[in-house]
């Protein structure tokens, strides 16, 4: 079987934040990340797609271990590295990956047997194929917007963003070490 190799990007706002969302209390916040970070999250996305949704990850692989954990800005609570997508962002990468299934369904099924079987007649016995290609659709996802307020993580030394109205604790999304709003640096 032949590896595929997809660069999928992912928007980010004018300061290079991402978007995340909280798996638990489904609140978004922003990262800041790098390009590599970023490459990174993008292709375990994708190939996290790959994998039979409905199979617990553990029956799969007895040597499972758990991912690093992180914390939610707001409610502190702690989820594996890989579920911190909101539900564009997962439409988004899904759609590259049924679209990697459409073509080579197509490619590989469909226009042979349209080519060797679409209308010929042979002997006594008529074999006729006729069958749609799968679609593929363009991947869309919202671009980057300039929302929310840059939050300083002093524990980690790294920035995340929240929600302007937000007045509660700010846990680090790296460490989850609770910060005061009013401590806060402006």
């Amino acid at each position: 079987m032949s590896e595929i190799e997809l660069r999928i990007e992912l928007p980010l706002d004018d300061g290079g934040f991402l978007r995340r969302e909280c798996p638990l209390c489904r609140r978004e916040f922003k990262v800041l990340v790098g390009a590599e970070e970023l490459d990174d999250l993008a292709s375990h996305g994708l190939e996290s797609f790959l994998l039979d949704e409905d199979t617990d990850e553990t029956e799969q692989d007895p040597q499972h271990v758990e991912g690093p954990q992180l914390t939610c800005p707001y409610c502190g609570q702690q989820a594996e590295s890989d579920n911190w997508w909101t539900e564009e962002q997962l439409a988004y990468v899904r759609t590259f990956a049924e679209n990697i299934v459409a073509e080579m369904a197509n490619k590989q099924l469909i226009r042979p047997l349209k080519r060797r079987y679409g209308g010929r007649r042979s002997g006594i016995v008529s074999i006729s194929f006729e069958g749609n290609e799968l679609p593929v659709e363009d991947p869309w996802i919202s671009p980057g917007v300039n929302d929310m307020e840059v939050f300083n993580l002093p524990c980690c030394g790294r920035q995340i963003k929240v929600d302007e109205g937000w007045s509660e604790t700010v846990h680090c999304h790296f460490c989850g070490f609770p910060h005061s709003r009013d401590l806060q640096d402006d």
